[in-house]
């Protein structure tokens, strides 16, 4: 989608600062992802128009985030996942390009429960420190501590991903919505192997439980819009390495590809 077609979205909504957001505290919350195409952006900004802030730091409201995954060299994070075990792991750096911000994090979901680790850098993260890949294997140990292999001396950069990111809040500060577009993934292996999916955007909301009845998640309703769930990971990897075995993930892809085709 044109930058200046996600700026005309966003310019009727009321501003909100980063302090600001970072004061909106949802306890029992519930976090929900929904895909739609671009094209019915406009519908669902119509609806935020007077209901709904977006975050805004230095005059800008689009932001540009750059990330790493890290997996071992047999993709053993994706295959966890892909096989549906309680317990799976994700371990990226995260860039948020326009305020030079970096970060290290290491993401646990187990019986519906995520745990993460987060820690600041001072520089964009590509390779991973021997202190990063021990943190990474001691999570890793934890969820599977019959797991034959030492996963440290494995891990390497299987996928970096861009995107923009809009982030909103509602007047009611009892939900937080993030839309994610223009997606692009690339080999770290092979930079000429790139592949953009700017045919839709991610919607996830962060919502305490009052207001599950109204709001975003109310409007994609009438829209027809149900929840999906999706890991950009997981997206990246197949789209990058389609050989890459992905039966469990092949009822999301071809919704993804529908949804392209609208």
């Amino acid at each position: 989608m044109q930058e200046n077609n996600v700026i005309s979205l966003v310019d009727g909504l009321q501003p909100i600062s980063l302090d600001e957001m970072d004061g909106v505290r949802l306890q029992n919350r519930v976090d929900t992802k929904y895909v739609i195409p671009v094209t019915k952006l406009p519908k669902v900004f119509g609806y935020l128009q007077g209901r709904y802030s977006v975050l805004e730091i230095a005059g800008k409201r689009v932001f540009n985030y750059f990330t790493t995954y890290f997996d071992t060299e047999d993709y053993q994070f994706y295959k966890d996942h892909h096989n549906r075990l309680s317990g799976r792991i994700k371990a990226r750096s995260r860039s948020y390009v326009e305020s030079n911000l970096h970060f290290f994090e290491i993401k646990v979901k187990n019986n519906y429960r995520t745990k993460k680790f987060r820690e600041q850098l001072d520089t964009q993260l590509l390779e991973l420190s021997p202190k990063q890949r021990k943190k990474i294997n001691s999570f890793y140990r934890k969820i599977r501590p019959f797991y034959h292999k030492d996963v440290m001396g494995l891990l390497a950069p299987t996928l970096y991903n861009r995107y923009t990111r809009i982030t909103l809040v509602n007047s009611n500060k009892t939900e937080r919505c993030t839309i994610d577009l223009d997606m692009s993934f690339q080999d770290p292996e092979n930079p000429e192997k790139k592949i953009s999916q700017e045919e839709f955007a991610i919607i996830e909301l962060k919502q305490s439980r009052s207001s599950t009845v109204e709001g975003v998640a109310w409007w994609l309703r009438q829209m027809g819009v149900h929840p999906m769930g999706i890991s950009k990971y997981v997206l990246g990897l197949i789209r990058i390495h389609p050989e890459i075995k992905h039966n469990s993930f092949k009822p999301l892809i071809l919704n993804l590809d529908r949804l392209a085709q609208q």
